[in-house]
């Protein structure tokens, strides 16, 4: 039977590659949305349309931290796993853990 720990790190190695993909989203969500909102300034759009455009990116902007606290976590628990586990450091899972976890922290430095 396959070792049990192997199965976690696969399902750990996942979470933080998730919310890596979710953070940048949001920061490129963001990006799109200043560009759309100075569009709609200088193509001279109503009050109205700006203050909703605002309002979305001040929701994008939100998400940012709260991500970026989850990101921190679970990059936390799969770097404590793969220091405790490092048996495991042969396999290919080990390797690929490790990859995500160092493109984890270039999305975390941003």
């Amino acid at each position: 039977m396959a070792d049990p720990r192997i199965r976690q790190l696969v399902i750990k190695t996942g979470v933080v590659k998730r919310l890596s993909k979710e953070k940048t989203t949001y920061e490129k969500e963001v990006n799109i949305e200043r560009t759309r909102l100075e569009k709609f300034r200088n193509d001279g759009a109503d009050d109205h349309v700006l203050r909703k455009q605002q309002e979305v990116i001040e929701e994008c902007e939100m998400m940012i931290p709260d991500s970026k606290r989850r990101l921190q976590k679970e990059f936390d628990v799969l770097q404590k796993f793969l220091d405790d586990e490092v048996d495991l450091k042969g396999t290919e899972t080990y390797t690929k853990a490790a990859e995500i976890i160092t493109e984890a922290k270039g999305v975390l430095a941003v």
